[in-house]
């Protein structure tokens, strides 16, 4: 029989939302283990598969691009299988995959099972946020998210650090069993916690939209990739990414016309919603992309075993952790606008003094401006959540959470297939050497931080109307 958040209320009692919280941050925590944690194992597998940077990036922007078309069934899944249901089946699937990598013997294997574990992260990402909102409607919302904010920040700077000693001494195969124990806990903390009601009349999912929106991303991507390794003239690159460009078209023009859409384009008819997301989708390219940058900049650049790369993030996990509490409780007094702002602006420093620093800059000095970024990204996500969310109505929530992070994780699959592709042009164009390499990571750095300042003009403008 299906329980709903009140009775499960009523059966754990007051402490009922807490343990709750606590269990979508395991489960979020172990999805992110998964997706940032890759990064330092990259020059590993590349060593050991004999591949380059083109194609390894795919064990990162793979997983992403298939997280963010998943986002989009998640609203279907919660109301259709109800949240337990889907936790449980996302979770049971996402498990196995890692299991299976560790027997892979092939690049493409990997990125297969890469791809396949981001589509189960990207189904059940979004249901965190629904919840919380749903089970703090009487207050304390703000605080929770910022407590959500803990697991989903501080899970990208952890991972790198512990599965960058793991790798140095049991392999790169440490990665995909990095998360199991997390997701062990989440199965069983969701038999008891999670809410098991759901309608079994939701109607169908739109799968021919859910094929467009897949074609295009990975044809996209594929391009940009395939620019990458044979310059846009080249049939393989701008084949895919005309492609690639017409089911992006032909899946916009579907949402605009189906009764239930998979991304329901008139959340953007509220000005703050769309100024939020372009705030979210410079947060993925930073969230992301910085941590795909720094691990590999530290073991490229600086000669960092992926232990030492992974060490020098740690104290940033610390700083992370204590700014996504102060952004939730701020978020709960300031305005949106502000904080985003503050948090955009204190990122692009970091990236900037990054990219000042160079090659040759001191351990602490590296560690310091990464602390900085980190405690930027944490002012960010919890006002990006109110400030993108407090707008909708009750009926809209669902929608609007997985919209939002829709938006967050493309920007982390384009931003990071976009610095590879940035990283590898000025590589070459500065002369393919090692003093090339240290130049293009600087002029990376330096990028990040531009895109950062920019999106200071939407955050801006992010002031949902209160009622």
């Amino acid at each position: 029989m299906g329980q709903d958040l009140e009775a499960l209320h009523g059966r754990f009692g007051s402490r009922y939302p807490q343990w709750l919280l606590g269990l979508l941050m395991l489960g979020s925590m172990a999805m992110i283990l998964a997706s940032t944690s890759i990064n330092v194992a990259l020059p590993a597998i590349m060593a050991d598969f004999d591949i380059g940077r083109p194609l390894a990036q795919w064990l990162s922007t793979g997983f992403l691009a298939s997280m963010t078309a998943g986002l989009l069934l998640a609203a279907w899944c919660q109301a259709r299988l109800g949240a337990r249901r889907t936790v449980q089946f996302g979770l049971g699937l996402f498990g196995l995959a890692s299991l299976l990598a560790l027997v892979s013997t092939a690049a493409w294997q990997l990125i297969a099972l890469r791809i396949l574990m981001g589509a189960c992260a990207g189904i059940i990402q979004p249901l965190a946020m629904v919840l919380i909102f749903r089970v703090y409607s009487d207050g304390g919302r703000g605080m929770a998210l910022g407590a959500y904010g803990l697991g989903v920040m501080v899970a990208p700077t952890l991972g790198p650090t512990i599965g960058g000693y793991l790798i140095d001494h049991f392999g790169w195969g440490a990665v995909f069993w990095l998360p199991l124990p997390l997701c062990l806990l989440a199965l069983i903390g969701a038999q008891w916690l999670m809410p098991s009601d759901r309608d079994r009349r939701t109607p169908g999912v739109d799968l021919p939209a859910f094929a467009l929106l897949s074609i295009a991303l990975f044809a996209l991507l594929g391009a940009l990739a395939e620019a990458q390794r044979f310059g846009w003239l080249a049939p393989s690159a701008w084949i895919p990414g005309l492609f690639g460009l017409g089911c992006a078209a032909a899946f916009l023009r579907r949402s605009r016309v189906c009764a239930r859409p998979l991304l329901p384009l008139q959340l953007w008819r509220h000005a703050a919603f769309r100024r939020a997301s372009w705030v979210a989708l410079v947060l993925g390219m930073g969230l992301y992309g910085s941590t795909y940058l720094i691990p590999l900049f530290l073991q490229t650049v600086e000669g960092y075993s992926a232990g030492e790369a992974g060490l020098l993030l740690l104290p940033t996990g610390v700083v992370l952790g204590l700014s996504s509490f102060i952004g939730g409780w701020a978020s709960d007094r300031l305005s949106a606008a502000s904080m985003l702002v503050v948090g955009l602006l204190v990122f692009a420093l970091s990236s900037a003094a990054l990219g000042l620093v160079g090659a040759g800059g001191s351990f602490l000095v590296l560690c310091g401006w990464a602390c900085v970024g980190r405690l930027g990204l944490g002012l960010l996500l919890p006002a990006l959540s109110t400030g993108s969310l407090d707008i909708l109505s009750p009926e809209e929530l669902a929608l609007g959470a997985g919209a939002i992070t829709f938006v967050r994780q493309l920007g982390g699959a384009f931003g990071i297939n976009l610095l590879t592709f940035f990283l590898e042009w000025r590589h070459v164009a500065a002369g393919g050497d090692a003093l090339g390499e240290a130049l293009a990571f600087e002029l990376s750095f330096w990028l990040v931080a531009l895109l950062f300042l920019v999106a200071v003009i939407p955050a801006w403008g992010v002031r949902p109307a209160r009622v």
